[in-house]
């Protein structure tokens, strides 16, 4: 192999790894872009140089296809990487950012289950979630009232301690905020729930994990469904700790979800 070829290589690489943030193009789309994801199925060595370049950048590719395009996540400490104060200062919010950095963290991971809810979805490439504000709000109001059941039996103080796990930490900020809020303009207030579940919502959205269906004619409000993008997020998202606390709760769902529950770690991955 000559430099030339070689660099050649690398830039294609980068030129790929590049495309993952463009969370609304698909290859199908873009025929380079379609070239590209090819290169990657049927060549190994391609696809290891798009990893390496990828990690040279500080992301972790979670997996390439026609369907999603390439995916990648930022690892700790990326110059990529979005914490959830940066997510709220994005979202605009006007309330103390330690208290948003919680409330919108929670709806997060509420979303995920919601539109993941058993072991077989995460591994299932042709599940769609959908979810709806309400539904989100009303799924997050539950697992509150199960932690406040859990205090109670326990004879616990009001406030947790502060080596208490995240979720029992989290879910009295949640459960003290009013579902909704109006303003005297009749538009939802920041401090509203739902107002947290939409923010997080349409950030999912801008950035290429759900999809705005319109209006549901039967609930009469927004539907949104996962993409294929969200559900490899979702997989990783599935090893951190609060998210296994959800899991742990077995907080109530609709029947048609069924039980909230995670296959093994190794299973997660593509690779």
């Amino acid at each position: 192999m000559t430099i030339e070829t070689a660099g050649e290589d690398a830039e294609a690489a980068a030129l790929l790894v590049g495309y993952g943030f463009r969370a609304k193009l698909l290859p199908s789309r873009d025929d380079d872009y379609a070239m590209l994801v090819r290169r990657y199925e049927e060549d190994p060595d391609f696809g290891f140089l798009v990893k390496r370049v990828a990690a040279g950048l500080g992301l972790r590719v979670l997996g390439v296809s026609m369907r999603s395009g390439i995916v990648h996540t930022a690892l700790p400490n990326s110059v990529f990487e979005t914490r959830m104060d940066q997510f709220v200062r994005q979202a605009r919010v006007r309330e103390p950012r330690t208290a948003e950095r919680v409330l919108h963290g929670i709806a997060h991971l509420a979303v995920a289950a919601l539109c993941f809810p058993r072991a077989e979805d995460l591994v299932d490439d042709g599940r769609t979630g959908r979810v709806w504000v309400s539904e989100v709000d009303r799924y997050v109001r539950s697992v509150c009232d199960t932690l406040a059941e859990r205090a109670a039996e326990a004879e616990e103080d009001d406030d947790p301690p502060a080596d208490a796990p995240e979720l029992e930490r989290a879910w009295h900020a949640y459960r003290n905020r009013p579902e909704v809020a109006p303003t005297k303009k009749r538009r939802a207030g920041y401090a509203a729930t739902r107002t947290v579940v939409t923010n997080t919502l349409t950030y999912l959205c801008d950035y290429g994990m759900l999809k705005s269906m319109g209006v549901d004619p039967e609930r009469r409000e927004q539907m949104y469904r996962s993409t294929h993008r969200y559900q490899l997020h979702v997989r990783e998202l599935a090893a951190t700790r609060a998210y296994q606390e959800l899991l742990d709760l077995k907080a109530p769902l609709s029947a048609e979800r069924g039980g909230l529950s995670v296959t093994d770690e190794t299973t997660l991955y593509d690779d």
